[in-house]
Order: structure tokens, then C-alpha cells, then sequence
């Protein structure tokens, strides 16, 4: 009887060990389903258009049984684990000094040892780069270069994060985009809506590591030297706020340009505006908020990483659009 006690103590021990290092560490329930949709939006619109822009069973069929979408997942979700695994582990003596963040580091928590976090990063540093070779030269050269970044994002020497303007360049183009980005290297479909859809999401990306400096912004100026601890927190709110005005300013251009000369993007890329349009209530609230880091904690990131407004805003923006496509399929617009 002790002897069965015992082994299932052990294995509880074990179970508990790996899911600190692979699903704490990584930080995986943050990201996973904005991956899986990133990834999603760039295979359906491509086997949409290879498929005569037909939606039928033959259209899933192919996207279903053909290896390309899973081994693009396995790109994915191993160079996401790596990057937030590297995250957490360079950063934790700055999360030390935050309360909350302290709790969520396992590497701070002390729930992860140094070996575990070595075997995590090793194995998805290499998985990625391995499995990109499956599209070409092109997607594992990116790959790649996104994987040195992703590393020394925060490792030292180069630590971009504290570096002022490559903070949020490199997050920008790279971080919070890579999901959706390889997709189209390695589908090779650069056309002016990816490409359009691309901007937006590195936007979003640059929009997300500024808010994130400027919610951190008490703790990382004790220790930082990131783009928000030489701008101030206010200054930087102006320019999160010049990116969304530039990026809705494009959006409507884009679509008039189509309308006038069929050069742009269609009707059917209102999303973006909606969406865009949805923000307004939550930089409102920002503009008047006495303390910005709890604000975007409670409006942008989430406690816990649950967004009651983020909801309401992508439900509202996805009812209005079906609302708007409806009406363009009435007018024969479609």
C-alpha cells in the first residue's frame, strides 16, 4: 500500500514538473488560440483562392489531409514555446521585482530548475528550424533569423528589449507577427491583402509591446532602458495612439483607392476598420486614466490574461460586419 503511495506521489511529481516547464514556462494558454487563428487566417483565404474561390467539402478536404497546415503548426507553437520559455527565463530578475510578475514566473516561483528550462529551449529551438526546411530555403531562413531574435529579445549582450526604438521594432515585426508572417513565406502569398493584413498585425504587435512598457513602466525604469522609459508613459500613450489613427487613416485609403481605381483592398476588409473602430472606447478611458499601468492592465492585457472589453469589442466588431456583408450580399455587391 505505501509502495502504490509512493509511486503515484512520484508520478504526480512528475506531471506537476512538466506542466511548470513546458505549460507555465512557455506561457502557453496566452497565446495558443490566436496562433492557431493566425495560421488559420493565412491557409483558408489561400486554399480559398487555389480552389476557384469555392467553399465546398473539397476545400476543407484538401486543407484537412494535406501535411503543410500541421507541420506549420509544429513551426509555430515551437517557436512560440521557445520565445516565451526565453522570455521568462532572461527575464527573471526583472519579474522579480514585480509582484505579480514574480508569482507568474515559474523560473522566479522557483517551479522550474535550470536543466528543465535548457531541455525546453534546446528542443524548441530546434524543432522549428528543422521542421521549416519542409517549405523551402526561404521559410527556414526566415524562420531562422525569427528564432535569433526571438532569443536575444531578452538575452544578453544584445537584449533588445532594452534597447530604445528596437524594443518595439523588433516586437513588431517579429514577436506577436511570426504566427501569421512564416505562414505566408512559406505559402509564398504576398498579395496586397496578406500583405495589407500583415501590416495590421505588426501594427497591433507594436500597438501591444507599447502598452506593455508603459503598464511596466515603474518596475522596467529601475533596471531598463526600453523606448516608454525615455518617452514617459504619456508620451508613449500619444504614440500607441498615432499608430491606430495611422493605421485606420491607411485602412479607409486602401479601400477608397479600390473603390476609384480597383487598386486596394475590398469591401470585405471593413473588419479591420470595425475592429479599429471598437478601440475608441478603451483609448478614451486611457486619455483620462490618473494610472495608466493599472488601466492597461484592466483594459488592454487583462488580469489573468481574461479581457472582458477585448471581448466585447471583437463580438461587437464581428456583429457589425456580418451585419455589413449582409447588407453588400443584398445589394449584389458580393
Amino acid at each position: 500500500m505505501l509502495c502504490v503511495c509512493w509511486i503515484d506521489s512520484v508520478s504526480a511529481n512528475k506531471k506537476n514538473k512538466f506542466k511548470h516547464v513546458v505549460y507555465d514556462l512557455s506561457r502557453i494558454n496566452e497565446w495558443w488560440l490566436l496562433s492557431l487563428g493566425m495560421v488559420l487566417f493565412a491557409f483558408v483565404p489561400y486554399k480559398y483562392v487555389l480552389s476557384d474561390r469555392i467553399i465546398n467539402y473539397a476545400l476543407f478536404t484538401s486543407l484537412l489531409t494535406e501535411p503543410s497546415l500541421y507541420i506549420a503548426l509544429i513551426v509555430v507553437f515551437s517557436a512560440q514555446i521557445f520565445l516565451f520559455a526565453s522570455n521568462d527565463y532572461f527575464d527573471r530578475h526583472v519579474d522579480a521585482l514585480d509582484t505579480h510578475k514574480k508569482k507568474r514566473n515559474p523560473v522566479c516561483s522557483g517551479a522550474v530548475t535550470l536543466p528543465g528550462v535548457r531541455v525546453l529551449l534546446i528542443v524548441s529551438g530546434i524543432l522549428p528550424l528543422i521542421a521549416s526546411t519542409y517549405f523551402g530555403m526561404w521559410a527556414f531562413v526566415y524562420t531562422a533569423f525569427a528564432m535569433f531574435v526571438f532569443y536575444f529579445y531578452t538575452a544578453p549582450p544584445l537584449r533588445f528589449k532594452n534597447k530604445v526604438g528596437l524594443d518595439v521594432l523588433s516586437h513588431g515585426i517579429f514577436v506577436n507577427t511570426f504566427p501569421y508572417f512564416f505562414c505566408l513565406v512559406a505559402l509564398n502569398d504576398f498579395t496586397v491583402g496578406t500583405t495589407f493584413l500583415l501590416t495590421v498585425v505588426m501594427m497591433r504587435s507594436t500597438m501591444a509591446q507599447l502598452f506593455q512598457e508603459i503598464r511596466d513602466y515603474e518596475v522596467d525604469k529601475q533596471v531598463e532602458r526600453n523606448t516608454v522609459v525615455i518617452l514617459g508613459q504619456r508620451r508613449s500613450l500619444w504614440l500607441v495612439f498615432s499608430v491606430y489613427i495611422g493605421m485606420f487613416a491607411v485602412t479607409v485609403s486602401l479601400m477608397t483607392s479600390y473603390i476609384l481605381w480597383g487598386w486596394g483592398i475590398q469591401m470585405y476588409y471593413a473588419i479591420i476598420l470595425l475592429i479599429w473602430a471598437t478601440y475608441i472606447p478603451v483609448f478614451h478611458k486611457l486619455m483620462k486614466a490618473k494610472n495608466l499601468g493599472k488601466s492597461i492592465e484592466k483594459l488592454w492585457m487583462g488580469q489573468g490574461r481574461t479581457n472582458l472589453w477585448q471581448a466585447v469589442q471583437y463580438v461587437l466588431a464581428f456583429a457589425l460586419y456580418a451585419l455589413f456583408m449582409t447588407f453588400l450580399w443584398f445589394i449584389d455587391y458580393l
